[in-house]
């Protein structure tokens, strides 16, 4: 979870966003999760505003669509999340950054796997789901003039409930799957380099850090048979980014990140857009 972009070199009191993303989730896990895969694309729209003159707090509003599609073993599937949330940010003049942001969702899934017999096996659901996600951050400029190089050690902590689902499938087959219960961790460091020429700004980075589920159990049922797996474990993200910011007013911005975990491989790509005034 994240708001779009940084809000760290303002000197307008709004901002309206655009935000769009894309990527794949692979297992290279054995057991039930091996042969999945999954390719996914959304958007997210928001915008914030500065609270006073006094205190640089931000507080926003966001809505956003995900699309999936899911590849088991022996069969696909479709999936799609629909969600909205607020956010405040809070831009300290020393570097200290804090983001908390909130998300309700509504999640749609579907499935079509074969049978033993090799018959065709469809099943579709939808659930409610709630994350809150906390963020704080500190940069830290190696260079006396504020431009140039700097390093910024990163925390995040966020917590993720989705409601449990029940489906019939077409062989008659009764599903139930339990609520699930995520709490990840993040610590990252970035390495960036600032470019100011006027009123434009050109901004590179990496980043790496470690990624860790603190709980991520979670069980179904399939016709009154128990099933069971867990998500915990750790992981390691690395990415690159640069944004660029033009008259104070227009900011682009493109990242690419990498996360490799003891269950899952994910590549992501993002870029946006953010209009401040």
């Amino acid at each position: 979870m994240q708001r779009m972009g940084d809000l760290r070199n303002q000197s307008k009191d709004g901002n309206i966003w655009l935000r769009s993303y894309g990527g794949s989730l692979d297992s290279f896990a054995s057991g039930k999760l091996s042969g999945f895969d999954m390719g996914y694309s959304g958007i997210q729209f928001g915008g914030d505003k500065r609270l006073s003159d006094v205190m640089p707090l931000y507080v926003g509003l966001y809505i956003g669509s995900t699309h999936a599609s899911p590849d088991y073993s022996g069969g696909d599937g479709t999936a799609r999340s629909d969600y909205m949330g607020m956010y405040a940010s809070y831009m300290a003049h020393n570097g200290f950054y804090s983001d908390l942001v909130v998300k309700a969702s509504r999640q749609k899934n579907s499935f079509h796997v074969l049978d033993s017999q090799n018959n065709g096996v469809n099943a579709n659901c939808t659930a409610n789901g709630l994350s809150i996600s906390l963020e704080a951050g500190q940069r830290f400029n190696l260079t006396p003039t504020g431009y140039g190089f700097y390093i910024e050690p990163q925390t995040q902590l966020t917590y993720s409930h989705q409601n449990e689902m029940a489906m019939k499938a077409s062989n008659g087959l009764n599903i139930h799957l339990n609520h699930y219960e995520s709490l990840l961790g993040r610590a990252s460091m970035i390495l960036g380099y600032d470019i100011t020429a006027g009123n434009s700004q050109l901004n590179m980075y990496v980043k790496t850090g470690a990624i860790r589920e603190f709980s991520g159990d979670t069980d179904y049922l399939l016709n009154n048979s128990r099933e069971k797996y867990s998500f915990k474990g750790n992981g390691w993200n690395n990415g690159v980014g640069v944004s660029a910011q033009y008259n104070k007013q227009h900011t682009f911005y493109l990242e690419a990140d990498y996360t490799q975990s003891n269950l899952f491989d994910q590549k992501q790509v993002n870029g946006g857009y953010r209009f401040s005034f």
